[in-house]
């Protein structure tokens, strides 16, 4: 009776202890299938914890080594970070690309500019009697024209400016003339600015078009030597992901 007694105090210990301590059991292999979650196991070397498979998209519950947990936590973090950097290299040449196109569409906007100065419409002075603008094709027929206007109002000034000074001119006619020649300076001035604008037209295309071509050699070097990085990179942190599934499938293999 009293070894009875024993046997059955003996057994309530070891299932008490089962439900405070990892279980010893020789038993207990990897994919072998477990109830409670958060379970802990022993056999031989390994340590077991009673968990999903994290190699598969099954749901139920198995004994898994916490090499197996290491490992699927390692290959998490390391696939996380690949997938990670290529987003964000992916993201900085599209930028860089759409960068590209965006200054190559200014080149041709610009070539489409210049070509049009031939046919664009300049005005180039008004008429006195109808008060409307007179018009010419083309950018140099502008530039002759305002060159013509410029020419004529100079003379008329340097006339004017003549009458100004004579002796024979009296004050009143002095001053008058005098007027006139401010008034042709101003008119001289506005024509001047008119022609100097018109002569830095196709310069200043020209310049927007050299700064548009240097951009785009410039970002098409960032984009090349990107694409090469990024390619020596990306290969490199694939590889480690590919290592830790190997690692992670190799520690997470039933039977263990």
């Amino acid at each position: 009776m009293l070894k009875k007694i024993a046997t059955t105090s003996l057994m309530a210990i070891v299932l008490i202890a089962g439900v405070t301590s990892p279980v010893h059991a020789a038993a207990v292999k990897q994919g072998a299938a477990c109830t409670k979650s958060g379970a802990k196991a022993t056999s031989g070397k390994n340590s077991y914890v009673c968990t999903k498979n994290p190699t598969t998209t099954s749901a139920k519950l198995v004994w898994i080594t916490t090499d197996c947990v290491t490992a699927a936590k390692t290959y998490l973090s390391t696939k996380s970070e690949s997938d990670n950097f290529v987003s964000q290299q992916t993201t900085a040449m599209a930028k860089i690309k759409a960068s590209i196109a965006s200054w190559q569409n200014v080149i041709v906007l610009l070539d489409q500019k210049k070509t049009a100065l031939s046919t664009n419409l300049y005005t180039v002075d008004t008429d006195r009697v109808t008060k409307q603008p007179i018009k010419v094709t083309g950018l140099d027929a502008a530039i002759a024209a305002t060159q013509a206007k410029l020419t004529d109002l100079t003379s008329k000034r340097d006339a004017a400016l003549a009458k100004s000074t004579a002796s024979t001119t009296s004050a009143t006619d002095k001053l008058n003339w005098t007027k006139a020649v401010n008034s042709y300076n101003m008119a001289i001035k506005t024509k001047q600015r008119d022609l100097d604008n018109l002569n830095q037209v196709t310069a200043k295309i020209d310049a927007d078009r050299a700064r548009a071509v240097s951009q785009v050699a410039t970002m098409q070097s960032q984009l090349d030597a990107s694409t090469t990085a990024q390619s020596e990179l990306t290969s490199q942190i694939t590889d480690g992901a590919n290592q830790a599934l190997k690692f992670r499938t190799l520690a997470c293999k039933a039977g263990i």
